[in-house]
């Protein structure tokens, strides 16, 4: 979304942190935030990034550089939720920035992957558009909607008191656990217990790899990095 439209906002509404700094000065967000966040148990990654522009007007290069790797984040993303400023919606200028930053979105959004209307700032009194969803970051109003519209896009499906995420990451987590289980349980028995053990710990991450539970960097980036929110 264009600058000021409460994307900062709206990671530390679904964060329940103050994570980015959040003022009236347009471009504030210069560079991605990233934060790992659990939905009903599901974890997901979300990506603040910097503000996008009408032809990619920047103040300097710093912006011009933040803008460009809010594109990249938005090509790699599961989900893009386009967040829209609803106290804006009858200024000219601010129209014509959605509809040329919509128009590059298209282009940009990976294969499978899905952009989310969001219309922020409900609390000031204006309604969405027919198929967007209202929300104000500020208050909270539309934050659980939102939760489940996520949860929803992420390929979670409900069931009873339980719910499923499946994804192929997830079907070949399983694949090497159950490797590595097998492999263990031909060292029972033996004296090779570090064998033993550390066919275990192959499992326990394999399984970590889908809950959530490993907390690497580098495994952050390959579980969580497929979704992302727009400033």
């Amino acid at each position: 979304g264009q600058p000021n439209v409460g994307k900062s906002s709206l990671l530390n509404a679904l964060a329940g942190a103050e994570l980015a700094i959040v003022t009236p000065i347009a471009g504030t967000t210069r560079d991605r935030i990233a934060q790992s966040i659990q939905i009903d148990g599901v974890p997901l990654h979300i990506i603040d990034t910097a503000g996008l522009r009408w032809q990619d007007g920047a103040a300097d290069e710093i912006e011009r550089i933040g803008m460009a790797r809010s594109w990249e984040a938005i090509a790699q993303a599961d989900v893009v939720i386009f967040l829209h400023d609803l106290s804006r919606q009858g200024d000219v200028a601010y129209r014509a920035a959605e509809d040329q930053i919509a128009s590059r979105l298209r282009a940009h959004l990976a294969v499978g992957s899905e952009a989310l209307d969001v219309h922020n700032k409900a609390d000031l009194g204006a309604s969405a558009p027919a198929g967007g969803l209202a929300i104000s970051a500020r208050h909270g109003a539309g934050l659980p909607e939102l939760r489940q519209a996520l949860l929803a896009r992420s390929g979670w499906q409900g069931a009873g008191e339980s719910g499923f995420i499946a994804r192929a990451r997830h079907v070949q987590a399983l694949l090497e656990s159950s490797t590595h289980l097998e492999q263990a349980a031909g060292h029972l028995g033996t004296a090779t217990l570090d064998l033993l053990a550390e066919e275990l710990r192959l499992a326990h991450a394999a399984l970590g790899r889908i809950t959530g539970a490993v907390s690497a960097d580098e495994l952050l980036g390959e579980i969580f990095s497929r979704f992302c929110i727009g400033k």
